[in-house]
């Protein structure tokens, strides 16, 4: 069998298509809660506000997998992510009516003039946001999005989590299979000197039509602030009521907490 080599990419352009595959993955390994979990864990914290959640923000919605969980209770969410090819995956899973509320754009950007009664964000993804500057940036957006008394959740991967990553790949790499058709390596090494956690992902899809096997590759780049850190920067962007949460549950975080939840409200 022949293999077609591709350079390395923006994230996500190539693993899109396959990216709801390492949901059990991501469960195992990665202890994330179930979308049922992150749904009622957010909806139990809209219960919780002044007023009713109706339009609601998804921050860096990926292939939606969160987003259509929301839709289907019955919200009106508008999904914003910077890939194009994960929100063509989260296109799939809604409504022709629903996917016009797909919005490309890169944190801090937030390209909207409409008001919000809450918004989110799962999945480790402000984890990419590479300082205090850029979370207090997009800290600060969602705060001009939201009306006053409306709630913002989030979560983080903890430093804990992404060394275990590293224990886990090093020195050898990781092969996880997604189905017949899909398998991809993995490593996680973090930097030396900077903080900051780097994960490859070669991926390798079989074509049964040419009996060939497509190489791509990818590099993340993640950042794990530390609780004090993002308490002071949600706080200077003007949110009140910070609680921080272990892994979408009630339970207080600590010395081995994997995913940071965060719940704050724009004051009234």
């Amino acid at each position: 069998m022949s293999t077609r080599t591709s350079n390395p990419v923006a994230p996500y352009a190539h693993t899109s298509q396959h990216y709801d595959a390492t949901e059990d993955w991501m469960r195992r390994d990665w202890q994330e809660p179930s979308q049922l979990q992150k749904a009622n864990f957010i909806e139990e914290i809209w219960s919780e506000g002044d007023a009713p959640v109706n339009e609601a923000l998804d921050l860096c919605c990926g292939t939606g997998l969160t987003l259509a969980s929301m839709t289907q209770r019955g919200y009106h969410v508008t999904g914003l992510d910077r890939s194009p090819a994960m929100l063509e995956q989260a296109a799939r899973k809604l409504e022709p009516e629903d996917r016009e509320r797909l919005v490309l754009a890169t944190l801090p950007d937030i390209p909207l003039r409409k008001e919000f009664d809450a918004a989110y964000s799962t999945g480790g993804a402000l984890n990419y946001l590479p300082n205090d500057t850029s979370l207090l940036r997009t800290f600060e957006a969602v705060h001009r999005v939201l009306r006053p008394g409306g709630t913002f959740v989030f979560d983080l991967y903890t430093d804990a989590l992404l060394a275990r990553q590293v224990e886990q790949t090093t020195p050898a790499t990781r092969a996880i299979e997604l189905g017949e058709a899909c398998t991809f390596l993995f490593t996680c090494r973090r930097s030396a000197t900077s903080g900051f956690y780097d994960m490859t992902m070669v991926r390798y899809v079989r074509d049964d039509a040419t009996g060939t096997y497509a190489r791509s590759s990818e590099e993340h780049r993640l950042f794990t602030p530390d609780q004090g850190t993002v308490r002071g920067l949600v706080a200077q962007a003007g949110f009140g009521g910070i609680r921080v949460f272990d892994n979408y549950t009630r339970q207080p975080t600590g010395s081995q907490t994997l995913h940071e939840t965060y719940t704050m409200v724009k004051p009234g």
